[in-house]
């Protein structure tokens, strides 16, 4: 990664995130949004030698956060080819993988998660 040209921020919960995925050292693991790389450096950080990371990212400015490392491939394309991946490159099963989806908010919502009309919200976005 040219570290000029680096986008990086360090994402929300990220040490959460990736506790909650028990990183095996040797195990395979996907990143499908990739974007600033932060869950993936986390990631590799704790994978052993036969540890393998693939990042999934359509965004052409995903690309500047690449990590320069063996265990680590990046792909530039939709997650939704994740399965045809990993079959072309003969993975047959992965031991983890983290999507970091952003949640939109649609309706107003107070702190107790009910929207102003009174409704149940399905999800909150901090």
């Amino acid at each position: 990664m040219n570290k000029d040209e680096q986008t990086y921020h360090i994402p929300v919960l990220l040490k959460e995130s990736v506790d909650g995925m028990n990183i095996r050292p040797g195990g395979i693991y996907v990143d499908v949004t990739f974007g600033g790389g932060g869950h993936s450096r986390e990631i590799l950080s704790r994978l052993g030698e036969g540890g393998r990371l693939f990042g999934f990212d359509q965004d052409e400015d995903a690309e500047r956060n690449i990590t320069e490392n063996p265990q680590f491939t990046f792909v530039r394309s939709n997650f939704r080819y994740l399965r045809n991946f990993l079959r072309y490159h003969g993975i047959e099963q992965v031991d983890g993988i983290l999507a970091d989806l952003a949640c939109r908010r649609t309706t107003s919502t107070t702190a107790n998660g009910v929207s102003r009309s009174g409704s149940t919200a399905n999800s909150i976005c901090a």
